[in-house]
């Protein structure tokens, strides 16, 4: 097992991983169970940016903020679907602030925030895909759904510009689901 990765060697994606420097802080809020899913994405996205926090919840845990919250956790927005009609676009020249992604299923990332009054608490965002998703490996119940990497590459391209060549960390995500359904692939002929 890779100690970055946390992958398989046959698997490990480490020597494709560019650090990019994130001026919007990114703060993942993962349900527990994604931790060691082999398909996770949020794993790339935590190795690349330089920004970035990730806060594991357990089922049925509210999210509460550190007691000693500072700032971070004064004006976080959250990036879901909301039926507020509120846009990424609308924190377009505003001062940066945390963005927090939910990474779970779409049935556990709603129950991480239908248990959590503070993220209830918070503004919500979403954004339309620039790309269609490329995250094959799962199943998504709407054609519009992204993994949580492409999420977090699609906000940060839209406040912040493609300058820091955030769509790589994509490349790294196709690798990955690539060399997944290949073993799946092999498995079934087998």
């Amino acid at each position: 097992m890779c100690a970055q990765c946390a992958r398989h060697l046959t698997t490990c994606y480490c020597q494709l991983i560019e650090t990019k420097t994130n001026a919007w802080p990114v703060c993942i809020i993962q349900h527990v169970k994604e931790t060691t899913h082999a398909k996770g994405t949020a794993r790339i996205a935590q190795l690349s940016l330089s920004n970035i926090k990730t806060i594991q919840l357990a089922d049925r845990d509210p999210f509460v903020p550190p007691e000693k919250a500072n700032d971070y956790w004064q004006r976080p927005a959250l990036i879901y679907p909301n039926t507020e009609n509120n846009d990424v676009l609308e924190l377009l020249g505003t001062e940066p602030r945390p963005l927090i992604f939910l990474d779970g299923t779409w049935r556990k990332s709603k129950a991480m925030l239908l248990n959590s009054p503070y993220l209830r608490s918070l503004p919500r965002y979403s954004f339309s895909p620039e790309r269609p998703s490329s995250y094959r490996i799962r199943k998504a119940s709407s054609p519009d759904y992204l993994s949580t990497l492409e999420s977090i590459v699609s906000v940060l391209e839209t406040l912040e510009g493609r300058e820091n060549n955030y769509a790589q960390m994509l490349e790294v995500m196709d690798w990955m689901v690539d060399r997944q359904l290949g073993f799946i692939e092999t498995k079934n002929a087998d």
